[in-house]
């Protein structure tokens, strides 16, 4: 079938991909974009675009290939940007985000980043992540880290829940961190989980309010990651999270068209793959014509938008946004892929990785 033929395509030249974006100075740095980056290799910068590299190299199953050395590489590509208090975080992106971020929680009125606080939160977490597929057994503890099941409730009940998209990330990073912090961390994990109930929704999602379903179907997709990372996806009632995943149309980017797969995936494989796996494979199909018109052949990566580079990354502008290729495209489009077997029976081996 033409629709699924062409990963094998994939599946071959996207290793060729990431081996052209590394960088050639330093060790274990890769580019965001093909051609159209607007900083150098030598600025000190890049640490989104080295963890994308690892969990892209995952899923291919490349960087399990690798050798000591070269994983090694990788390892150093990421903790440079370590700080003190165990935190990582790019400088670069921080200094040119600066502006846009004051400028967007006052148009808001959300102070939550107005200081970057909640970017290097997600900055961590994905760097810590990475470094978990290269082997690492330990993460270290933020310091404003939650610490007892009185301190969570507020934690959680201060995000605003009417934007399940932002409040469902954050949700998602304080179940990584208990997870793999030192200690016993399950009644704080419990409390969260008790508050996330009594978010639930008839239509399966984890919200308040009247969100749009962009909103419903992407914040499900960042609680559904922490609880995959906390060891703890059992849903009750999956069959909504699947009919709502169903009502999703095409999307504009590469985030939406990788969250309402992922959702749809972990809700199917909760029913067994038994409720309506005819309209999730013709779903998937679609899905696949659609990760198709991102990918580009004659280099073997993906791109974030469709025809484009992505320019902007945590506020940040990055790129020139050439007709190109880029990492962050690339990731979620492989990862994408890598939720595909037991829904389409494909034996391409993409290996998901848990984020």
């Amino acid at each position: 079938m033409e629709s699924i033929d062409w990963l094998t395509d994939v599946y071959e030249r996207a290793p060729l991909f990431l081996q052209r974006m590394r960088g050639s100075s330093v060790p274990g740095f890769f580019r965001y974009s093909l051609t159209g980056d607007l900083f150098k290799e030598s600025s000190d910068w890049g640490l989104g675009n080295t963890v994308f590299s690892v969990k892209a190299l995952h899923v291919l199953g490349t960087l399990q290939k690798m050798s000591s050395f070269e994983r090694d590489e990788l390892r150093e590509g990421i903790v440079r940007f370590e700080r003190p208090d165990g935190t990582c975080s790019d400088p670069l992106i921080a200094k040119k985000a600066f502006w846009r971020e004051k400028l967007a929680g006052l148009k808001h009125r959300q102070f939550q980043n107005l200081f970057h606080q909640e970017t290097v939160r997600a900055e961590t977490r994905q760097a810590r992540s990475a470094l978990l597929l290269l082997g690492e057994t330990s993460v270290p503890e933020p310091k404003n880290l939650p610490r007892t099941p009185e301190a969570v409730l507020p934690y959680l009940q201060r995000l605003d829940w009417s934007k399940p998209w932002h409040a469902g990330s954050h949700f998602s990073h304080l179940l990584f961190f208990l997870k793999h912090a030192k200690g016993s961390n399950a009644d704080l994990i419990q409390t969260a989980l008790a508050f996330l109930a009594s978010l639930r929704q008839r239509d399966g999602g984890w919200y308040q309010g009247s969100p749009s379903l962009q909103q419903r179907i992407n914040g499900a997709m960042k609680v559904l990651t922490g609880l995959q990372a906390a060891d703890q996806l059992t849903i009750d009632s999956p069959t909504q999270l699947v009919d709502l995943a169903l009502t999703a149309g095409a999307d504009k980017q590469a985030c939406d068209n990788f969250n309402v797969l992922y959702v749809l995936a972990k809700a199917s494989a909760q029913t067994g793959h038994t409720y309506r796996m005819s309209d999730i494979r013709s779903f998937a199909l679609d899905r696949l014509s659609i990760f198709r018109s991102y990918y580009w052949p004659e280099h073997g990566g993906f791109s974030f938008f469709s025809g484009r580079a992505n320019h902007r990354y945590y506020h940040a502008r990055i790129t020139r946004g050439l007709p190109e290729p880029d990492i962050h495209g690339t990731v979620l489009f492989l990862w994408g892929l890598s939720l595909l077997p037991p829904i389409l029976d494909i034996d391409i081996p993409f290996t998901e990785f848990v984020t």
